[in-house]
């Protein structure tokens, strides 16, 4: 069975958001093909399919490291909601949007055998990125390139049928979100200024140039 840290007591919630709006890119379901797909859940409570915190800040990096024109972007759309947060850490394999996030990886496969993938997620999205491992058949996610997960609930399970070296966490050492509490503070905040970069680095380092 699938273990988790996550804890079912509960402390007060609250929820805050970094920048202005939302934002939704659907590259793979509009049928964009290009030398790097990434494919991205959003946290808890956050508007549109891609947030406006982690998801946007690691595309601009991801564009930075491969080329603006080289990368096709596509949010996963789910509820994001404070229940699915819950069973999503108890049971990342049955969460609605680890299984969206695995079918649109065979779409994209299909369509686009050459793209290197990029999976990741955020907080509740770190969650859809190990069910979606756990979705996909051996055979795709040996295409998969990276998965990047951030403030992830999951970080003491390992990512199923994926190389770890083709997998980074990352998660600040004040992070209650990481260490099994669902409280949200500046640090479970802090991922979109101080680790895009480095995450989208780390990508470049796997795939290298294309």
């Amino acid at each position: 069975s699938f273990t988790t840290p996550f804890t079912t007591s509960f402390p007060t919630l609250v929820f805050s958001r970094l920048g202005l709006g939302s934002s939704t890119k659907n590259d793979v379901i509009n049928g964009v093909c290009k030398p790097v797909t990434y494919i991205f859940a959003r946290g808890t409570t956050e508007i549109g399919n891609m947030g406006s915190t982690v998801g946007p800040a690691l595309e601009k990096a991801l564009e930075s490291a491969f080329g603006q024109n080289n990368v096709a972007t596509q949010g996963v759309t789910y509820p994001a909601d404070v229940a699915g947060a819950i069973s999503g850490a108890l049971s990342p394999g049955t969460a609605q949007g680890a299984r969206t996030m695995a079918s649109l990886t065979q779409q994209v496969l299909g369509k686009c055998p050459d793209t290197k993938v990029i999976l990741a997620g955020y907080s509740q999205g770190a969650e859809q990125v190990h069910g979606a491992l756990i979705n996909l058949q051996n055979g795709q996610v040996a295409l998969l390139q990276v998965t990047l997960t951030f403030g992830d609930p999951l970080q003491r399970s390992p990512f199923r049928n994926i190389d770890s070296g083709r997998t980074k966490v990352y998660c600040n050492i004040l992070d209650a979100v990481c260490n099994g509490a669902f409280v949200i503070s500046a640090a479970h905040l802090s991922y979109s200024i101080q680790d895009a970069t480095p995450a989208a680095q780390f990508a470049k380092g796997v795939i290298g140039n294309i």
